[in-house]
C-alpha cells in the first residue's frame, strides 16, 4: 500500500507510543515510524526520507519535546511539528512561544482520537481554513457578514442565541464581543490599540472587506468562527499576549494584566474548551470557538495555533 504521508511518533511511554501507532497506522494514508527519546528521533530523521510531521511528547528523559523540535525546526524545515502532552498547556506557553510552537495536542480521557486525526490531517493538507472542517458533510453552517462596529454586543447576543448553552453562552458572548471587536478594529482597519479615545466608529465595511462570522451545531460540539480578511496577526503574537497573562511579576501579578491588546484571546482560551487559531498573513485571519456540549474529554486544554 503506498501512502500519502509519514510520521514519525516520538514518546518515551510505550503503551502511549502503541495506542497512537496503531490508531494511526489503521488510516491508510500514514506510514508511521516510532522513537522512544529523541536522540532516537534524530537518528531516524537522519536516516529516512521524506518524513512529513513529527509528532513529539514534552516530557522525555533525555533530551525533551521542545527542544527536540528546535532541532527539527533548524535542521529538517520541511517537517510539521506537532506536541503532545498529559499535563497542563499553561506551564509551557513560554517555551511554546520561544521554540516557535503553534500546536500542543492534550491526552485527554478518554482519549480524543477523532481530534487528533482531524489535527494531523489539517496540518499535512495545509487546510486550516473553515469551520466546516470540525463538522458533518451534511451540517448546516449558518453565515454572516458583520460590517459596522456598531451594537457588535447586540450582534454577540444574537449569535450566542443560535447555539443555545445556557450560562455558558455568556461567556461566549464576552469572548464574540472582543473578538468582533478585534476582527474590525485590528484586523481590517488597523487601528492602534494605544489610542482608543480616537477611533472612528463611522463607517460600513463592503461585502469584500467585512468580518464574516460562521455558526454550526452537532450532537457532539457547536462552533462559531470569526474571520477577517486583513490577515494582519502573527503566531508569535497570539502566544506573546498568552503567556503574558500566565506569567507573573515579582508581586504574583499577571505580566499583562495592564495590557490593552491580546485580552480578547486570553479570555477566549480561558472561556472556550477548543480555541483555533488559523492565520495566512496578509490575507485572512480566522479564530474558532468551539465548546463540547457534553464534558466528554477531561485534560488540559491544547494549544492550535496555525500559520501558513
Amino acid at each position: 500500500m503506498e501512502h500519502s504521508y509519514t510520521i514519525l511518533l516520538v514518546d518515551d511511554e510505550p503503551a502511549i507510543r502503541d495506542m497512537i501507532s496503531v490508531f494511526l497506522s489503521e488510516e491508510e494514508q500514514y506510514r508511521v515510524l516510532t522513537a522512544d527519546c529523541g536522540k532516537a528521533a534524530l537518528e531516524i530523521l537522519s536516516t529516512t526520507d521524506n518524513i512529513d510531521l513529527i509528532l513529539s511528547d514534552v516530557n522525555m528523559p533525555g533530551m525533551k519535546g521542545f527542544e527536540l523540535l528546535k532541532i527539527v525546526k533548524e535542521q529538517y524545515p520541511q517537517v510539521k511539528r506537532l506536541l503532545i502532552t498529559a499535563y497542563n498547556v499553561e506551564d509551557y506557553i513560554g517555551l511554546a512561544l520561544s521554540h516557535d510552537i503553534g500546536n500542543i495536542f492534550v491526552k485527554t480521557v478518554p482519549f480524543n482520537f477523532s481530534e487528533l486525526s482531524k489535527l494531523l490531517k489539517d496540518l499535512l493538507e495545509d487546510n486550516i481554513f473553515g469551520i466546516e472542517r470540525f463538522f458533518p458533510k451534511d451540517a448546516k453552517i449558518h453565515r454572516d457578514l458583520i460590517r459596522k462596529s456598531t451594537n457588535l454586543d447586540v450582534e454577540a447576543n444574537r449569535i450566542v442565541s443560535m447555539v443555545n448553552d445556557g450560562e455558558r453562552g455568556k461567556k461566549l458572548e464576552l469572548v464574540l464581543f472582543e473578538l468582533l471587536t478585534n476582527a474590525i478594529f485590528y484586523g481590517i482597519r488597523n487601528e492602534n490599540p494605544e489610542d482608543k479615545q480616537n477611533w472612528n466608529f463611522d463607517f460600513e465595511l463592503s461585502d469584500e472587506t467585512a468580518v464574516e462570522v460562521a455558526v454550526a451545531v452537532d450532537s457532539e460540539k457547536y462552533a462559531v468562527s470569526v474571520k477577517d480578511r486583513g490577515g494582519k496577526l502573527k503566531k508569535q503574537d497570539v502566544l506573546y499576549w498568552l503567556h503574558r497573562q500566565i506569567a507573573q511579576n515579582d508581586k504574583g501579578m499577571p505580566l499583562g494584566l495592564f495590557d490593552t491588546h491580546g485580552r480578547g484571546l486570553f479570555i477566549a482560551r480561558r472561556y472556550i474548551d477548543r480555541l483555533v487559531v488559523n492565520i495566512d498573513r496578509g490575507r485572512q485571519t480566522e479564530i474558532v470557538l468551539i465548546n463540547y456540549l457534553n464534558k466528554t474529554y477531561s485534560g488540559s486544554k491544547p494549544i492550535y495555533i496555525n500559520e501558513l
